[in-house]
C-alpha cells in the first residue's frame, strides 16, 4: 500500500510538472482586469502583438506561448490537456479574476475548455476562427472511421514530410486560407519550420476529434467569435445574409454568444484587420460594463 501510495503521489507530481512546462507566459502591462492571448497551432504568441499593444493600455495582458510551438519545448502527450492545466494553474497562482480569454482557432479550443472550470472567475472568450466541432467545416455528417482516417493522414502527413515539402504546403496554406499579407504569410511559415511536428499533428488531431457542444450548451460566460465569410463569398458566392443560419448550425443552441463577420480577411482577422478586430472587440467589453 505504500508503494502504491508512493506511485500515484508521483504520477501526479509528474503530471503537475508537465502541466507548468506546457505553457509560457509572457506578461506585457499590469494595469487592469487580465487578458491572456492564446496563439493557434504552431504559431507564436508574436501573432497577437497588435492587438495585445492596443489593450496593454487598460489591461494586464498576457501572451501565452504553448510547448512545441515555435521553438518552444515539446511535451510528450496530453497536449491539450495539459495546456488547459497550465492556464488555469497560472489563473490560480496569480490570483487572476475577470479574465478575458482570446484564442485564434486551436486557441479559441484551448480558451472554451480553460473555461470550462467554474471555480475560476472569466469576464469574457473571444474566439477567431473557431468552430465547437471542427470536423462539421469539412463534414458535417462525417463518421467516426472517416473522422479516424483524417487523423491518420494528418499524422503520416505532417510526421513524414520533407523540410522543403512541408514549408512549402504551410506556405500555400498560409497564402490561400490564413492572411493576406506576404509578412504574415512569411512569419508563420517560419513559426511552423521551427514547431515539433508531433505536436503539431496532435494537437490538430485532439481539436478535430473534440466536440465542445455539449461544453458550450449551458455557456454562462460571454462570448464573442470572429468569423470570415470571405471563403464562402469568394468560392461559393454565398450572401452574408446565409452567415446566421450557418453559425446556428455550427454553434446549435448555444447561449451568451455574440458573432462579428467580416468579408474582406481571411482566417487569422486580427492579422489581416486589425483597426475593425479591436473595434468590434473594444464594443463587446464595452457592453458589458454597461450591462453590469
Amino acid at each position: 500500500m505504500k508503494k502504491l501510495a508512493l506511485f500515484i503521489f508521483a504520477f501526479f507530481i509528474s503530471r503537475y510538472a508537465i502541466s507548468q512546462n506546457a505553457v509560457r507566459f509572457t506578461q506585457v502591462s499590469t494595469k487592469g482586469d487580465p487578458i491572456i492571448f492564446l496563439p493557434h497551432i504552431g504559431c507564436s504568441s508574436e501573432m497577437w502583438k497588435e492587438i495585445a499593444a492596443h489593450f496593454q493600455k487598460t489591461n494586464a495582458v498576457y501572451l501565452a506561448d504553448f510547448a512545441g510551438f515555435n521553438g518552444e519545448t515539446p511535451i510528450k502527450a496530453d497536449f491539450t490537456e495539459n495546456y488547459v492545466n497550465a492556464i488555469r494553474q497560472f489563473i490560480k497562482k496569480n490570483n487572476l479574476k475577470h479574465i478575458v480569454l482570446v484564442g485564434q482557432n486551436y486557441g479559441g479550443f484551448v480558451a472554451v475548455k480553460t473555461a470550462s472550470d467554474k471555480s475560476l472567475k472569466f469576464k469574457a472568450i473571444i474566439a477567431s476562427d473557431f468552430y465547437p466541432n471542427l470536423s462539421m467545416v469539412l463534414s458535417p455528417n462525417i463518421t467516426s472511421e472517416q473522422l479516424e482516417q483524417m487523423k491518420a493522414g494528418i499524422r503520416k502527413g505532417t510526421l513524414e514530410m520533407e523540410a522543403e515539402a512541408f514549408a512549402a504546403t504551410q506556405k500555400q496554406t498560409a497564402e490561400m486560407m490564413n492572411f493576406t499579407k506576404k509578412e504574415d504569410v512569411a512569419r508563420f511559415v517560419q513559426w511552423q519550420a521551427k514547431s515539433d511536428r508531433n505536436t503539431l499533428a496532435e494537437t490538430l488531431c485532439e481539436q478535430f476529434g473534440t466536440d465542445l457542444r455539449p461544453v458550450l450548451k449551458d455557456n454562462k460566460i460571454p462570448m464573442l467569435v470572429f468569423t470570415t465569410w470571405f471563403f464562402a463569398k469568394t468560392y461559393k458566392n454565398m450572401p452574408i445574409s446565409e452567415a446566421d443560419k450557418k453559425l446556428k448550425e455550427m454553434y446549435g443552441e448555444t447561449p451568451n454568444l455574440t458573432h462579428a463577420i467580416t468579408e474582406d480577411a481571411r482566417d487569422f482577422m486580427a492579422n489581416d484587420q486589425p483597426e475593425w478586430f479591436i473595434t468590434e472587440l473594444d464594443k463587446f467589453l464595452k457592453n458589458l460594463k454597461v450591462g453590469k
